[in-house]
């Protein structure tokens, strides 16, 4: 499993077929288990399992933080 630093995102959307999309607010931390599958915890302590089958993802970086960290 690795374990990535997350915390420059202000907020991480997983987009499925149908137009269905699973946001994210305020990410802490992104695990990626060697499957591909992938865990994160929010600052405030919530974990998410987005479900497979996703199409793509996207993240809105904070004011002045990096566009992407990994």
């Amino acid at each position: 499993m690795t374990e990535i630093d997350i915390t420059s995102e202000q907020s991480r959307a997983y987009h499925y077929p149908e137009d269905v999309t699973l946001t994210i607010d305020d990410p802490d931390t992104l695990f990626v288990l060697d499957t591909g599958s992938h865990r994160v915890t929010t600052k405030g302590g919530r974990t998410f399992r987005p479900e497979r089958g996703w199409i793509g993802i996207s993240w809105m970086p904070r004011e002045g933080a990096p566009a992407f960290v990994a």
